[in-house]
């Protein structure tokens, strides 16, 4: 028994400092997940403003009435505000823009970093009203916001840099247990999305490459022509066969410090190359900052 209780010790003492011991390089992680999630989600917003009526309304391209039959029903949406506030007589112009004037106020306090435990979930409530609206629209970007401005909530990311600190005079928290969450988050990711591609063919031979940078709608602005792929039909092999290597051993390399930075290069430029081929921008920018705030040293001066 005694046996058992050191050797439990041993395993809590290198949890413990392997896990929750501060670290100089998390030093910053609060205010550039804070800082970097905010902006974000304000520029993304701003982006989608000229067609906000189009998507997000009745008198849009699909009607809310009709997108509202794929949604979790136990979440909120858009359409179910809109249907409760005009019972009160409030207009849908009013609605809207009061959504507008709120979503984009709570970016820019977020970023500023006033109540940011209140605004964040404020944040994530109104993300949330028009994910559940149109989710024919919606991909892996909103997933990932959502889980973002989730973070925002339970991390206290108001605790340096921020106008929270600087009027409450907050004592310091360590950063280290909540970048390592945040890095445990990472890794499952993307170990399931290599695990997951490595039982088809499809990766192995390319074909999810050559599928990808030929679907309708999806022609990049930025590569006129694939002729190098018809060149060098190696190319989509080694490409899909590297994506799920880099996926795959994600959690092993990332977690190594002499490899670290090799394979968040990697990561990077694989989130890069969606962005040049798929036009995917704020998918691919919102998953480097996630890498980023997990894995780049972040150490004060």
């Amino acid at each position: 028994m005694q046996m058992i209780l050191t050797r439990l010790k041993n395993e809590f003492n290198f949890l413990e400092k392997r896990f929750l011991t501060f670290k100089k390089e998390d030093g910053l992680f609060f205010p550039f997940f804070r800082i970097s999630i905010s902006l974000f989600c304000l520029i993304n917003f701003i982006a989608i403003l000229p067609d906000f009526k189009l998507l997000f309304t009745n008198n849009g391209l699909i009607p809310l009435n009709v997108l509202s039959i794929l949604k979790t029903s136990y979440i909120p949406s858009f359409n179910f505000l809109q249907n409760t506030l005009h019972d009160f007589g409030i207009s849908s112009n009013t609605i809207v823009y009061t959504y507008i004037i709120s979503y984009c106020s709570c970016c820019v306090v977020l970023l500023l970093g006033l109540f940011t435990r209140f605004f964040s979930l404020f944040l994530l409530i109104l993300h949330l009203l028009i994910f559940q609206s149109s989710t024919p629209y919606m991909y892996g970007l909103e997933f990932f916001k959502s889980i973002s401005l989730f973070y925002c909530f339970i991390f206290p990311v108001g605790n340096k840099i921020s106008l929270d600190q600087y009027f409450f005079k907050k004592p310091q928290i360590n950063p280290s247990p909540y970048r390592n969450l945040l890095k445990i988050h990472m890794s499952i990711v993307y170990f399931t999305s290599g695990l997951d591609k490595s039982f088809g063919i499809n990766w192995w031979n390319g074909e999810s490459i050559w599928k990808a940078i030929h679907l309708p709608g999806f022609k990049s602005h930025l590569i006129e022509n694939y002729n190098v792929f018809v060149k060098y039909p190696i190319l989509p092999i080694v490409l899909g066969i590297g994506t799920i290597i880099i996926e795959l051993f994600y959690p092993l390399f990332i977690s190594i410090k002499k490899t670290r930075n090799l394979w968040l290069f990697l990561v990077i430029s694989l989130h890069i190359g969606i962005i040049l081929t798929l036009n995917l921008y704020f998918f691919g920018i919102l998953m480097i900052l996630l890498n980023m705030s997990a894995h780049l040293v972040l150490e004060e001066e």
